[in-house]
Parts: C-alpha cells; sequence; structure tokens
C-alpha cells in the first residue's frame, strides 16, 4: 500500500499566498496526498476562500484563532490533524517543486528528520544561497547525528519549514515549543531538541521548495517587530534550551496528542531564565551594534 503523507501549511492573514500555493500543488508527480491548512489565528478571507476551493487532493484546515505569534501552535494542531503516516512542515510562501511530495515519501525514515532546499525566488538573496551552498555539500539522503554535522561543518543552518518526519516521531521528540511566542525561537529549539533526544538528521536536495520570501507581513509580524523578537529570542534561547524544558515538552506533547485535559500549559520558567534575560538580550544587542559598525566601516 502506498505511504500516505500530509502537508501541514501554516498562514496567517496571506489568503491570496496560501490560495497560490495550494493551486500549484496539483502539479505534483505523485497526487497521492493530504494537505493541513494550519491558521495562525487569521482573520482575513482565508477559511472563505479554502470553502470555495475544489483542489483535487484531501484538503482540510484549522484555525488557531491565536493571538500575537502563534506559529508553533498552528504546526501542531496540523500535525495533530494530520491523517497521513509521515508529515510535511510548510510555510505560505514554500512553493514546492514538481517531484516535492514523491521525494519526501521515498526518503523518510524512522528518528531521522529529513530536509530539502529552500531555494530563494529571489537570486539576489546571498544569505539564503550560502545557507543552501552549505547544506547542498551533504551526501544526499544520508542520516547522520547533528553532532557529526555540525563537528564537520559549524556553518550548517538547519530550517524547520521544508522537514518531513513520521507524524508519530513529531509527537515522540514533542513537537514545536508553545512556550515563547517569539519570532526566532521555534527552529532553533526544535533542532537543539532533536539532537537531545538522538534524533538524526538528511538532507534530500530532489525535494525542494521556492521560497518567496516576504520581510514585512511574514506571520502578521512587520520586518522591525521581527528583528526586536529575534533578539529576544537570542537572549532567552539558550537558559530554556536545557534537558529538564526538553523532558517536560516531550511530555506535554504525548499528553496534547492523547487528547488529555491536564496538559494545557507547560511548566512555567525557571527564575534564573529570568534572571539571565537583562545579561543575554544587553549582550545580544551590543553584538548587533559592533555588526552595524563593522558594516559602515568597510561600505
Amino acid at each position: 500500500m502506498a505511504m500516505n503523507l500530509s502537508i501541514v501549511v501554516t498562514t496567517c492573514n496571506r489568503a491570496d499566498l496560501v490560495g497560490r500555493l495550494l493551486e500549484s500543488l496539483k502539479d505534483q508527480t505523485d497526487s497521492n496526498f493530504q494537505v493541513i491548512v494550519a491558521m495562525d489565528g487569521c482573520t482575513d478571507h482565508t477559511e472563505k476562500m479554502l470553502h470555495q476551493l475544489r483542489p483535487g487532493f484531501d484538503l482540510k484546515w484549522v484555525n488557531t484563532h491565536c493571538t500575537g505569534y502563534g506559529l508553533a501552535v498552528a504546526r501542531n494542531r496540523g500535525i495533530l490533524a494530520a491523517d497521513g503516516e509521515a508529515v510535511v512542515i510548510l510555510d505560505d510562501d514554500n512553493f514546492p517543486q514538481t517531484g516535492f511530495v514523491a521525494a519526501h515519501k521515498q526518503s523518510v525514515k524512522r528518528r531521522v528528520i529529513t530536509g530539502g532546499p529552500r531555494h530563494p525566488a529571489d537570486s539576489s538573496d546571498r544569505a539564503q544561497l550560502a545557507k543552501m551552498q552549505e547544506l547542498a555539500r551533504l551526501p544526499p539522503c544520508q542520516s547522520m547525528s547533528f553532532d557529526s554535522l555540525l563537528r564537520k561543518n559549524s556553518r550548517l543552518a538547519f530550517v524547520e519549514a521544508n522537514i518531513c518526519l513520521y507524524r508519530e516521531d513529531f509527537i515522540d521528540m514533542g513537537l514545536f515549543s508553545e512556550r515563547l511566542k517569539l519570532y526566532g525561537f521555534i527552529g532553533q529549539e526544535f533542532f537543539a531538541r532533536a539532537r537531545y533526544v538522538g534524533y538524526e538528521y538528511q538532507y534530500n536536495p530532489d525535494a525542494g521548495i521556492v521560497h518567496h520570501r516576504q520581510r514585512d507581513g511574514d506571520n502578521g509580524l512587520s520586518s522591525k517587530r521581527k528583528h526586536r523578537q529575534i533578539r529576544m529570542a537570542t537572549a532567552l534561547r539558550q537558559t530554556l534550551m536545557h534537558p529538564l524544558y526538553y523532558d517536560a515538552q516531550i511530555r506535554w506533547a504525548r499528553c496534547l496528542a492523547d487528547g488529555r485535559k491536564d496538559c494545557d500549559r507547560l511548566p512555567p520558567f525557571w527564575f534564573r531564565a529570568g534572571l539571565a534575560f537583562p545579561y543575554r538580550y544587553s549582550r545580544g544587542m551590543a553584538r548587533t551594534l559592533r555588526k552595524k559598525y563593522r558594516s559602515l566601516i568597510h561600505s
């Protein structure tokens, strides 16, 4: 029997964009897949648009009705609503290439995160191109531990959009952290936790998407607000990326997947996380100012 794959697409008030993405999925070489549109508190006409679609593949949606930055919440509800054995995570500006579904089906493995390339639609996006060049050095579809990957290339940047895992493995490793609703925390914490629990990573160059990056409006945030949240997330990230938090996250995810009522909230932050915040935030701001100063000198 052919594997059933679910694609979770997260979106926030970008109905036209997600509509174009869903339309593009009709061109897949393997048409046996499901799409779950996970709405991060959408208040525009996204839901009305989805009601009117006749896409030719299994489509359903969930709306978190979150206020603020609820990307992790949307992804988690999308994963739990998925019917497929394996689940792929996408954002609404990630347009899959035609062999995307077939490639992910062929390479998915237990306890292995499969990442595919995110080719920038804008050829002048040098930062994204550099990240793709580093990933392209990896042997195709060869699973390796995060420790060995980072020993060989410390510049590798793992991105959680366009990754594939078995649905049960997503739950087993704790889903996405809803602890900090800040831009710049979710992906870093996710891969650090995967490393902690012993999951591996493989790169599938055939499971590619084209990333139509939108700096303003992404997840409902302006570029200025994103940068501010990234600084705050950076300040808290290292304090919160700790085995005790990872273990709590995994217990919480299993509880959530079982539909139990005693998992509404994750445990509160440690007191030392609050004490560390001013120091880490100030250090992050100083680092940002140094980079700006150096760029001014060299320009």
